[in-house]
């Protein structure tokens, strides 16, 4: 293949898709939509103590460390808003899990885990009026239950353990937006863990939650984009136009190579006996080359030197030498495929 005819291909291929690309752009015109949105979560709690001599005061605020025998209950507070720059609607739910976890002490490997649902699931409907969700819940968590169902586990089976509670406050949406297609399926989590193992404790909050984020997705718009597809028609003009070049070339190709087989099978038939096939031509001297039009002339030299013309097919379909020699000239004759010119 020339490299002409390949120029001719990349150009064809490369007009074909850019007109693909504008029509698809014209047809199915998409932009996309962003829906910008700002989480703000949290949990706030008060620890209320058992009645006792040394701290007389009803409870202890939140970020203290406390007595883990003095502790009877925590009255939690699950904070959840979520502000969207577009009307939202669809539907939002939570609820709240609390898990116990038990662990062996020296290998840290967990024995047992006992859930416990605190808040059943609550489920709410939003409407394209809305641009936001709010969720304030209380609970008030039985400290005493939890740490005697693990200091029961413990002397139960006499083992040496540690453990604490998991309490994960649940947020699941289930949000549509204008202009964006698919259901937008987003959940949030806030983790309270409360040890139930240590003479002492704190409580360690962990918010799932970003500040400032978005959605988006593509849309497909209604009107079409006749720039795109004007312009993407002269693209694909200018593609088949090449596509005709690579077609033509293609057809003079296979034509030439004909031409150059029948020239070629025309001289072995009518001369076999004077010509001998030959891997390699070995110049062990400088003759004087002579390059002659035609077959025929070679022959007409042959009469009156008498030595057998040697040949070799140097590129498959495209060139055969035919070389005839004496004491101090070659004649050769080059059988050449038009396409290779």
């Amino acid at each position: 293949m020339r490299k002409k005819d390949l120029l001719y291909i990349i150009l064809m291929v490369f007009f074909f898709v850019l007109a693909y690309f504008l029509f698809d752009r014209g047809f199915n015109a998409r932009t996309k939509i962003i829906v910008n949105y700002k989480e703000d979560s949290n949990v706030l709690y008060k620890v209320y103590l058992h009645e006792n001599k040394d701290i007389l005061d009803e409870y202890m605020t939140m970020d203290k460390r406390y007595i883990t025998k003095l502790v009877d209950n925590i009255g939690l507070t699950f904070i959840y808003n979520n502000f969207y720059s577009s009307p939202v609607f669809g539907y939002y739910a939570y609820d709240v899990i609390g898990t116990l976890y038990v662990y062996d002490k020296d290998s840290n490997d967990l024995l047992i885990r006992n859930d416990y649902p605190l808040l059943e699931k609550k489920t709410f409907v939003l409407n394209q009026n809305d641009n936001k969700i709010n969720i304030e819940d209380k609970y008030l968590l039985d400290y005493d239950k939890y740490y005697l169902d693990f200091l029961n586990i413990k002397n139960n089976y006499n083992i040496d353990v540690n453990g604490y509670l998991e309490i994960n406050f649940n947020i699941y949406h289930n949000l549509l937006f204008k202009g964006i297609e698919k259901e937008v399926k987003d959940d949030r989590k806030i983790i309270i863990k409360i040890p139930l193992s240590l003479d002492t404790f704190k409580i360690d909050v962990n918010k799932e939650s970003n500040n400032l984020a978005s959605y988006y997705d593509f849309s497909t718009k209604e009107k079409i984009n006749y720039v795109f597809l004007l312009i993407g028609s002269f693209m694909l003009a200018i593609g088949i136009s090449f596509m005709a070049l690579v077609i033509r070339q293609m057809v003079f190709s296979y034509y030439r190579q004909a031409g150059y087989r029948r020239d070629f099978n025309k001289i072995l038939k009518a001369h076999d006996d004077i010509l001998v096939k030959v891997k390699k031509f070995y110049n062990q001297k400088n003759y004087n080359l002579i390059y002659v039009d035609n077959f025929n002339e070679l022959i007409d030299i042959y009469k009156k030197i008498g030595n057998p013309i040697s040949y070799r097919e140097i590129r498959k379909n495209m060139e055969t030498i035919f070389v005839l020699v004496d004491q101090d000239n070659a004649w050769i004759y080059r059988l050449i495929n038009k396409d290779n010119r």
